[in-house]
């Protein structure tokens, strides 16, 4: 029985070839995401609320803020000792079905999960003519702490696992978010 060694010279081809098939997909998927990540940030909605590319926007005002009455259960998008939230802080910012696109307003130290309202709008989204075969699901999202993270990621996939949406159709990317903001804008498109 014969027993076959690795030179240097083999060992190096290995090494190349591993680094060659981990690095050039990798490389790939960076190229191929910056400018997508970087032309969304370079539309700025205009204040009419239509978009820069010409598609109109509809800009939905968050529903009125009622006091619910006492003998009513503690909602799961707040804690059991605290008011509910300012409209403000929370709901739809825009909503534009044929763009497939849907933004909305969530805070983290506030919120743990999807107010039924954006939930609803999350199952509108999914029924826009951009959402075709093969058609992944993009949320940008904000960096935030681990905690805030995971109970953002939390509310979303939830919210999502709602409609039927399997994870592996949801792709999140992360933005920079100003500082000391406790509020963000969480957007939602197809890809």
């Amino acid at each position: 029985m014969r027993r076959y060694v690795l030179t240097e010279r083999g060992k190096i081809l290995v090494a190349s070839l591993i680094a060659f098939f981990l690095i050039l997909p990798s490389l790939i998927l960076v190229i191929w995401v910056l400018p997508r990540v970087s032309s969304s940030k370079d539309l700025p909605p205009a204040s009419n609320g239509e978009q820069q590319n010409g598609s109109e926007s509809i800009v939905i005002d968050p529903p009125p803020v009622s006091t619910p009455d006492p003998i009513d259960e503690p909602s799961d998008n707040y804690p059991e000792d605290q008011e509910p939230l300012d409209p403000n802080l929370t709901g739809v910012k825009t909503f534009d079905f044929d763009a497939g696109i849907l933004t909305f307003l969530f805070t983290p130290e506030l919120q743990t999960a999807l107010d039924d309202n954006i939930t609803s709008m999350i199952g509108e989204l999914l029924t826009s003519p951009k959402n075709i075969d093969n058609a992944k699901i993009s949320v940008e999202i904000p960096n935030l702490p681990d905690e805030e993270t995971e109970v953002l990621t939390t509310a979303i996939i939830n919210a999502f696992t709602k409609h039927d949406v399997s994870l592996s159709d949801i792709v999140f990317f992360v933005y920079q978010p100003k500082q000391d903001e406790q509020t963000f804008a969480i957007k939602m498109y197809f890809q």
